[in-house]
């Protein structure tokens, strides 16, 4: 027993001197196997390994256990992992952890447990720095240490810590794995993902899937969700899959996602730019979206949004009770202010905007809604916007150019009773518009247009006004206005949806009317051109200057100014009025000139004025009408001439013409007593013509002179009959021996003058009751009463009396009869004048 006792000591001696001399040839041996310097404190080791006098990484264990298949086992690990390069000398990254496992044939440590990752850590002061980082002290703060002290400066924001399990490092490569859950913190921001990879030589993390990050940023909540992500530190940009970012700010959820995003950052870690691709969308969380292939956003120092850019077709969706917007352009620019609230936007490509309002407010309940619109379209888009007291941006003023097209749409009042919709639309080269704030929300205040600018309104019973012109200047209404509704009471804001208060156009306007008009019957259009046009809303009159004409179906008028009523369609022209109307293609026009007018729509009644010393005058062929006022209405071919004011003797001047011919052997001119031949001249205080009866009826006292004499009397009546069919161009065999008649065309056929008739010829005059002239072969009839009886006196012959007086130009005898009933108890009277 005794010497197997011995014999037990001296094996166990000899085994303890064998394993003492293995563990001395093991620390001698290991630093050749790793070609580093080894630092030895208490049983802990560390290893370092340079190339080119340049330590590439430091190895640092408390304890380290050699197993038989020739790893080993390492305790309370730190790896210290130092940039290279002249780009990137002071990054430093480390993993520590409990456990390892290091395999030098395969060149791999292995984590057993938890570990740990510090990624872009303060760079060590010195070599005593860089061993404490390899021991692992103050890890975890990211605190930069350095000779003499452990813990020296302060917490690094740029620091990017990982938390996981299962890591492998594998030397060769310098890549460390997992494919393990992982935590990381960032800048105050926290995060989780499934599995990792990262490369200590290119500096990039890879986070395979599951990626979300949470946190504060600007004082709000944030989360940001990803499929996949790469942070490359050493181009200082990650790379994010199926990227979605949320924040927060009391009950708004604003949202950015896209497929892939790409996100630099600068030297101190803040984000700089942005890059997304692949149904981008962000949301504003009140309800708007926009969606783009393609987006680019720039930070400012402060994190906060510079500029931002979405391209590859843009599409925007705004949602809410009260209002609905979309729009869409190839391409949208915005600019951020140095808060980070958008102040400028920039659309190109196509561009649609479309924006519903609801202008009913509700006040019992009942009341329905009414939507007001605006769609514009245009080639490009500008919008300058301003942070309202909420701090959210407002839309102020609007520039669109290339084919830019406003159109409004305000809904039918409440109160009106098959009245539709009003509209206004607006075109031009470039429109630029003014918004301003009305009952808490904005609204269109004005816009200016240029170039080929149009304007279009329709009013609620349909009928379309259209104007073009070179410029245009559009104030809108914003103020709210109150209406009754069907046992309801409502806020209707038609003006908000775009009344119009005042609108400005100039530079060569053209003016189109068109009227409703019943099934089957064509829409009453007008016309009208000027230099200037001025629309009020209010009163809903347009007032045209400089150049002024109005022209419809049946006639043109010139004018220097004229004010049109929208409503109503009448008009008011002032200032050198011209007036040409076409009755019929084969009928001769009708002039009118005068110094104002007045066109009555309803009535179909055109009222031309003169002034003192220049009446109107209206003309057709070689009839003529000179009064101071003419009402000429044009469906029912009548005109009534008159005087200014009652009791206007002889205001009235017409010429007609005649169809007799005064005689061969008598001479025309003053001579004769008249003025001109072949027409008939009639003055009296008013005249109302009758185209369809061809009756002339002239009234308070009138003189008609022919080339037959000189008539005068209290009333007058001219019958005309129509030209005709050579004298208005129709061939001969046409089945009809008259041309459609002219507005007081033809000639006279006979002129009947009633009460207290004075007819005067060279050497003779008459008088009488009423007298009847033939202008065909220039008969006279004249007649009186009993107690007045016609009488002829004769310069030469005598007097002649009796019931009628028949006589014909130039011809000195006088038939004389007493009429159908030979006029009992009257007696024939001649007095005849005997030559001395």
């Amino acid at each position: 027993m005794l010497a197997g006792a011995g014999l037990l000591v001296l094996a166990t001696a000899a085994f303890l001197g064998y394993g003492r001399f293995r563990a001395r040839h093991f620390l001698t041996e290991l630093p050749k196997k790793l070609g580093a310097d080894i630092r030895q404190e208490t049983n802990a080791y560390t290893y370092s390994q340079s190339v080119k006098g340049r330590t590439v990484f430091t190895v640092h264990a408390a304890k380290t256990v050699q197993h038989s298949d020739g790893k080993y086992t390492l305790r309370d690990v730190g790896i210290v992992l130092y940039g290279q390069g002249s780009d990137q000398p002071n990054r430093v990254d480390r993993i520590y952890g409990n456990e390892f496992e290091y395999d030098p044939n395969a060149g791999v440590i292995r984590a057993m447990g938890e570990v740990h990752l510090d990624l872009q850590a303060p760079a060590a002061a010195d070599a005593k720095g860089k061993m404490d980082y390899a021991e692992g002290k103050d890890l975890k703060n990211g605190r930069e240490v350095g000779s003499g002290s452990a813990d020296s400066g302060e917490k690094d924001e740029r620091l990017i810590h990982v938390k996981t399990n299962g890591l492998v490092f594998m030397r060769q490569l310098g890549v460390a794995a997992t494919d393990q859950d992982i935590e990381f913190e960032y800048g105050g921001l926290t995060g989780h993902a499934r599995g990792a990879e990262y490369s200590s030589d290119s500096g990039v993390l890879v986070l395979e899937s599951a990626v979300k990050v949470t946190g504060l940023e600007g004082g709000k909540p944030i989360v940001l969700t990803a499929a996949h992500a790469e942070m490359d530190r050493l181009n200082r940009k990650a790379l994010l899959t199926q990227a979605k970012y949320v924040s927060v700010g009391g009950a708004v959820r604003q949202t950015t996602e896209a497929q892939h995003a790409v996100i630099y950052t600068r030297v101190d870690g803040s984000v700089e730019r942005l890059e997304a691709q692949g149904a981008v969308t962000v949301t504003d969380g009140s309800g708007g979206r926009a969606v783009g292939d393609r987006a680019d956003v720039v930070m400012n120092e402060l994190g906060r949004p510079q500029s931002v850019r979405m391209f590859g077709g843009v599409k925007y969706v705004d949602d809410t009770p009260l209002r609905r917007a979309q729009g869409e352009a190839q391409e949208a620019r915005g600019t951020f202010d140095g808060k980070g609230i958008l102040e400028h936007v920039f659309l190109s490509g196509a561009v649609a905007l479309h924006e519903s309002e609801n202008v009913a407010k509700q006040q019992t309940g009942n009341a329905k809604p009414l939507w007001s619109e605006r769609q514009l379209n245009a080639g490009t888009v500008e919008l300058s916007l301003a942070a309202n007291d909420a701090g959210k941006p407002k839309l102020q003023d609007a520039k669109a150019s290339g084919d830019a097209r406003l159109n409004v749409i305000d809904p039918a009042r409440p109160d009106a009773k098959g009245q539709g919709s009003t509209s206004s639309t607006i075109t031009g080269d470039l429109l630029t518009a003014h918004f301003v704030k009305s009952a808490g929300t904005q609204h269109l205040s004005e816009v200016h247009g240029q170039g080929h600018t149009t304007l279009k309104r329709v009013n609620e019973a349909g009928a379309e006004d259209t104007s073009s012109g070179d410029s245009l200047d559009v104030k809108f209404k914003t103020g709210f206005e109150s209406r009754a509704a069907a046992k309801e009471t409502v806020a209707f804001a038609g003006a908000q949806g775009g009344q119009i208060a005042t609108a400005v156009q100039q530079g060569n306007v053209v003016m189109t009317r068109r009227a409703t008009s019943k099934p089957g019957e064509a829409p009453d259009a007008q016309r009208a051109t000027a230099k200037r046009v001025v629309y009020d809303g209010d009163t809903e009159k347009t007032a045209l200057s400089g150049g002024v004409e109005l022209s419809d179906a049946s006639g043109v008028l010139w004018a220097d100014h004229a004010t049109m009523e929208r409503v109503t369609g009448d008009a008011t022209v002032e200032g050198g009025v011209k007036a040409s109307y076409l009755q019929s293609s084969q009928s001769e026009v009708v002039h009118v000139l005068a110094q104002r007018a007045e066109l009555k729509k309803a009535a179909d009644l055109t009222s031309f004025y003169g002034v003192a010393g220049k009446p109107a005058r209206l003309w057709q062929g070689g009839s003529q009408v000179e009064a101071p006022v003419l009402e000429f209405t044009q469906k029912q071919r009548r005109l009534v001439a008159h005087g200014a004011a009652q009791g206007t003797s002889m205001a009235v001047h017409t010429v007609l013409v005649s169809s007799g011919s005064a005689s061969s052997d008598r001479p025309a001119g003053p001579e004769a007593g008249v003025r001109s031949p072949g027409v008939v001249r009639v003055g009296s205080r008013e005249m109302t013509y009758s185209d369809e009866k061809r009756e002339a009826d002239f009234t308070g006292g009138v003189l008609v002179e022919s080339a037959d004499g000189k008539m005068g009397g209290q009333r007058a009546t001219a019958y005309l009959k129509p030209a005709s069919a050579e004298k208005t161009g129709a061939k001969k065999d046409s089945p009809t021996t008259t041309a459609p008649a002219s507005f007081m065309g033809g000639s006279v056929e006979r002129v009947v003058v009633t009460g207290q008739i004075r007819m005067e010829q060279p050497g003779r005059s008459a008088t009488g009751e009423q007298l009847v002239y033939t202008a065909a072969d220039g008969l006279f009839v004249l007649t009186g009463s009993p107690g007045a009886p016609p009488k002829v006196v004769d310069e030469v012959k005598g007097t002649v009396t009796g019931m009628e007086l028949r006589f014909h130009t130039g011809d000195e005898s006088v038939v004389i009869s007493n009429g159908a009933n030979n006029a009992e108890g009257l007696k024939v009277h001649t007095e005849t004048r005997v030559k001395r």
